[in-house]
């Protein structure tokens, strides 16, 4: 993408857009990946995701920085590494493109920042930073509180809708991948190994089903606490979701 630069150092590759310099040095780049500086001078707001990600403050902007690791069992013997035999290692680069593709297609997902590729042997370790969303919630804390009311469900399938005719296939969807802000709009979060593709009538309903499985287990999992949902509800989303 012309909007896209890419900046080598060595074994390190940076991926940068408009919003950042192109002519600095390899210090000002590695600074927005360097925990530890991070954590003493940047001003941590919050930690997840057991501890790859961070939310901070940096040159007046709120940011979120990732750092990608596997999961299952071949995770636990090699985390964070990615062997470039692998289909889609490239996970910085990709979730990187596709933010800023979605964007040109005015869809609401966050922008991202900056994105980051270190040769280790015959594989990467990558981390990503983007734009925190601010003013805005997951579902899981939404439904924690209240329920969404039936503008809101039609709201939040109207923007799935736009992802679909977008042909974007998130392969997460879920609670906590979709925010919705203090002004009723909504936003989708978290293109890790999501993909541009031909969407087909089966892909819709497989992502609509995760998304209701998600609100399912969230009932399932909080025995101790209230959780809103009713799932008669989910049929306006779904309905205008999967609206031709």
């Amino acid at each position: 993408m012309e909007n896209i630069r890419v900046i080598n150092f060595g074994k390190t590759r940076f991926f940068i857009n408009e919003s950042l310099p192109f002519d600095q040095d390899f210090s000002f780049y590695e600074s927005f990946f360097d925990r530890d500086s991070i954590e003493r001078s940047e001003g941590v707001t919050s930690r997840g995701g057991r501890g790859q990600t961070l939310l901070f403050k940096k040159d007046g902007r709120d940011l979120v920085l990732r750092h990608y690791k596997r999961g299952g069992l071949f995770g636990k013997l090699v985390s964070d590494c990615f062997f470039f035999f692998e289909p889609h290692s490239h996970r910085a680069y990709d979730e990187f493109t596709l933010l800023n593709s979605m964007l040109e297609m005015s869809l609401p997902v966050p922008k991202p920042v900056i994105a980051r590729e270190i040769k280790s042997g015959f594989g990467i370790i990558q981390d990503i930073v983007i734009e925190r969303l601010n003013g805005y919630t997951d579902l899981s804390y939404v439904i924690a509180q209240r329920h969404l009311s039936s503008e809101e469900f039609i709201s939040i399938g109207q923007t799935i809708r736009r992802f679909f005719d977008n042909n974007i296939k998130h392969t997460d969807l879920n609670i906590r991948n979709i925010l919705l802000g203090q002004d009723g709009s909504v936003c989708v979060i978290d293109f890790d190994k999501c993909f541009l593709v031909e969407l087909t009538s089966s892909d819709k309903e497989e992502m609509i089903n995760r998304l209701l499985r998600s609100f399912r287990k969230e009932l399932a999992g909080n025995s101790e606490k209230k959780v809103n949902f009713n799932e008669s509800d989910f049929e306006l989303l779904k309905r205008e979701a999967l609206k031709n």
